[in-house]
């Protein structure tokens, strides 16, 4: 790869990590950031499509905070069941993962996929944590061109970082009530 491009894509990365902290520094608008992180992620990693989940702390299932890359109007009423999927792996084990060929991986969970009639071939999903806690699950879905790489999860990572914070932040500020049902 020609060393422009390397510095055109090392800038675009570092203004979107600097973009991130200023939005998180100057909003209390959770919903705002959340949105951004997931697009700028998918974006800087060349996803199709991403998702923010946050763990139900009554239930134990994820919710799908954050939905791009098509059928969003969907999606945020799919919940993902406590400990299934690779989504539910992430946020059981507190691990960052890179699954190169999701429809093959035992852990993978059909059920949204086929009512969306949606296909994920391959992503990246990182846990968002407060305190060493997982509260949530960052994805990023279907690289663009070639596979997903070790300086895609470290991006992802540094994003679910951002994002966490800010999470906690708001819901320390703002009452919280649980409207999911069991």
């Amino acid at each position: 790869m020609p060393q422009k491009e390397n510095d055109n894509i090392a800038h675009d990365k570092l203004k979107a990590m600097m973009e991130m902290a200023a939005l998180v520094n100057s909003s209390h608008e959770r919903s705002v950031i959340m949105d951004h992180a997931v697009k700028s992620v998918c974006r800087l990693t060349g996803a199709e499509a991403g998702s923010l989940l946050l763990l139900d702390e009554f239930t134990g299932h994820l919710d799908f905070e954050v939905v791009t890359g098509g059928r969003e109007e969907l999606l945020p009423f799919f919940r993902v069941p406590k400990g299934q999927g690779i989504a539910g792996w992430v946020a059981q084990n507190d691990l960052p993962i890179i699954v190169q060929d999701v429809q093959s991986d035992e852990r993978f969970f059909k059920f949204t996929d086929q009512e969306l009639g949606f296909t994920t071939r391959d992503m990246i999903a990182v846990p968002l944590r407060v305190n060493g806690t997982v509260i949530g699950v960052l994805q990023a879905i279907n690289k663009n061109s070639g596979s997903f790489n070790h300086d895609d999860l470290k991006l992802a990572m540094a994003f679910a970082n951002q994002i966490a914070s800010i999470i906690n932040k708001t819901d320390k500020e703002q009452p919280h009530c649980s409207t999911s049902s069991a």
